[in-house]
């Protein structure tokens, strides 16, 4: 332990200052936060405070069992509590000893209900919640990431809708299965996103929901440009679309390089200001999809993360032109086939006519069905009309055909209850970019590790390098305890781990098992099924008793 800083948990060797991090043997940590070195349950290192909230406070820690990295989040609401210089037991204001109990209920509840939602790869798992010191604390992984507004930093300010797409679904495919579990964020924003090395985003900085609106209670924690209009409001509604606007608005400063205006100076007129280059370059259905997302008043706004994504993916006026597209190209070979087998002495030129005719007509059905459907208010930041807008979204629509003659084309095979890492591997899917595995769902029917719906649909026509986004198989939801006696504690952990439970260990004596070494669980058996993200207790020998 005393190998290990305390600034980085990297081997120190006995030096003075961490050759990694340039941390300080000798540091101190000053109050209200956890003195260096603290241990908690009797296996977590607490190392440097690496961020706080109005909720609590972040630390680096070191798990003694797994021997990695973590994350420890403290229960340390701001302005109620207190910790006096090197005491670990927390201290309440006077008077706020109810305020601190409810809080810490709702922080309790809130946390264990998303620590079941581990399987998410969209968030960071949680993998133990305790209570110690007159407080509670959680234990999650320690990534090596950077911010998502960092990144967008690093990559020149902004980054296009290809760029986005792949990065941001699989998010909203997340918050869809957290709104489902009765778990709300409320606090999406380019610092809330992180961004791994493998370029995947995860979502972070979770907190209570009395964190996330204007309140008697505690201070608010709220995010200029990304928090909605009714958190502002100690008496309004919040619900899934709260969450919509901070995603929305996440997503329309990875597009443009700047957050929309605040929500309460938008409250007047709600325009969105977007800037002239940005709207050429974005599909017409993600200019709606950003409108939608970000209207002022909640019950014009679009209501929950799945009809966001819905739409994201496609646009619904493009798809009925590319089939119609399908069915004209069918029919215009039907023609020419026809008129090589019995000439009808109708001159060729009026089939040609015709047929231009019939699909000019069906682009511009499809474009005014497409405008007056788009019902958001975006102001070009150079000043254009109306006109001006409506001509560029109906011509971006017609650009967005896709000819199933047209070489750089191909059809969307059905890769549903197919293996995904088989299909990963397939030389014969070289036609498409590297799929983009979407949140995996547990499921009773589709076997684990298997593809359960696509995105987009199989028979799609879309250009070849197209992204397709599936959802993977976690298997069922009920897992089936394995033996696990005899083995060493960490090799238990590691195996519980893996199949998505939280473990803990107790120790006992005994003179059958070897010291060290697991006796079994303390509250099933082998065999027994538990629900994934469940917390497990095993039990560890202590060896045989001794007399004194």
């Amino acid at each position: 332990m005393s190998q290990l800083c305390l600034g980085c948990m990297c081997e120190i060797n006995g030096e003075q200052k961490c050759p990694h991090c340039g941390f300080d043997k000798d540091s101190v940590q000053s109050a209200p936060f956890l003195p260096l070195g603290t241990i908690l349950q009797e296996r977590y290192l607490v190392g440097k405070q690496i961020d706080n909230s109005v909720e609590g406070a972040y630390y680096i820690g070191y798990d003694n069992f797994m021997h990695s990295a973590i994350v420890i989040h403290e229960f340390l609401p701001s302005g109620i509590c207190g910790r006096a210089p090197g005491n670990v037991d927390l201290v309440i204001r006077e008077g706020s000893e109810q305020t601190f109990e409810t809080l810490k209920k709702s922080f309790l509840e809130y946390y264990r209900t998303l620590a079941r939602l581990r399987e998410l790869s969209s968030i960071t798992p949680i993998y133990d919640i305790f209570s110690e010191n007159g407080t509670c604390y959680t234990v999650e992984e320690k990534l090596d990431c950077i911010t998502f507004g960092e990144y967008i930093e690093r990559s020149g300010g902004s980054i296009d809708w290809n760029t986005a797409r792949p990065m941001f679904m699989p998010v909203l495919s997340a918050l869809t299965s957290i709104h489902e579990a009765g778990i709300t964020h409320f606090g999406i924003n380019p610092e809330s996103l992180v961004v791994t090395p493998a370029g995947k985003l995860r979502l972070q900085s979770f907190a209570i929901r009395e964190i996330r609106q204007q309140n008697d209670m505690i201070d608010a924690e709220l995010f200029d440009g990304c928090s909605a209009p009714e958190q502002y409001d100690p008496n309004a509604y919040l619900d899934e679309r709260t969450d919509v606007y901070g995603f929305t608005a996440t997503l329309f400063f990875a597009l443009t390089g700047r957050l929309p205006e605040d929500a309460d100076k938008r409250k007047p007129d709600g325009k969105l200001p977007l800037p002239t280059s940005v709207f050429k370059q974005l599909p017409p259905h993600v200019v709606t999809a950003l409108a939608g997302g970000l209207q002022v008043l909640r019950s014009a706004r679009t209501k929950t993360c799945a009809d966001l994504k819905t739409q994201l993916s496609a646009a619904p006026t493009v798809r009925a032109i590319q089939n119609e597209a399908t069915r004209n190209a069918a029919q215009a070979a039907a023609v020419r086939s026809y008129n090589a087998k019995k000439k009808s002495g109708i001159p060729g030129f009026a089939w040609v006519l015709v047929s231009c005719l019939s699909a000019l007509l069906i682009l511009v059905v499809a474009a005014i069905i497409w405008v007056s459907q788009s019902n958001f208010n975006i102001v070009i930041s150079n000043g254009e009309s109306n006109a001006d807008v409506e001509s560029s979204a109906s011509s971006s629509a017609s650009s967005a055909i896709v000819d199933t003659s047209d070489p750089d084309s191909i059809v969307v095979p059905n890769l549903c209850d197919k293996e995904y890492t088989r299909v990963l591997s397939d030389s014969s899917n070289a036609e498409y970019s590297i799929l983009q595995e979407s949140e995996a769902m547990f499921s009773n029917t589709v076997k684990e590790g298997n593809i359960i719906s696509q995105i987009p649909e199989a028979g799609s026509v879309v250009t070849k390098g197209s992204s397709i986004v599936v959802v993977v198989s976690k298997g069922p939801q009920q897992r089936e305890l394995p033996a696990i006696n005899n083995l060493t504690v960490e090799e238990a952990i590691k195996t519980l781990s893996g199949m998505g439970f939280i473990v803990n260990k107790t120790e006992v004596a005994n003179d059958q098992i070897a010291k060290g070494a697991v006796i079994g669980y303390k509250d099933y058996k082998v065999g027994d099924t538990a629900p994934y993200g469940s917390k497990l207790t095993i039990t560890v020998s202590l060896g045989a008793e001794t007399s004194a």
